[in-house]
């Protein structure tokens, strides 16, 4: 069993459901992510979903799409995407 679904029964066996947030790398600000991913994380979320900002999200929708754009002007890398997963994992052990 990964390491999400295990969280997720854990979960799942106090009657609560798991809230799982979804968030493009870098939006809405470079510098701060890691920051708000982190808010994101103590403030309720229970796991996270980074995603990768790139040049044509159409099957995302408007609002990904627009967030993907936005990530891509602020110069957001893959390198930059990896770079705040290991600060975010280093500081919290949700998945």
């Amino acid at each position: 069993m990964t390491k999400i679904a295990k969280h997720i029964e854990q979960i799942n066996k106090t009657g609560r459901k798991a809230l799982s947030i979804y968030l493009t790398a870098g939006f809405p600000v470079k510098e701060n992510f890691v920051d708000l991913a982190l808010n994101v994380l103590e403030n309720g979320a229970d796991m996270l979903e980074l995603g990768i900002p790139f040049s044509d999200p159409l099957a995302d929708g408007p609002v990904i799409q627009a967030s993907s754009q936005a990530a891509i002007e602020n110069g957001i890398s893959l390198k930059d995407v990896f770079y705040f997963c290991e600060k975010i994992k280093s500081k919290t052990d949700k998945p």
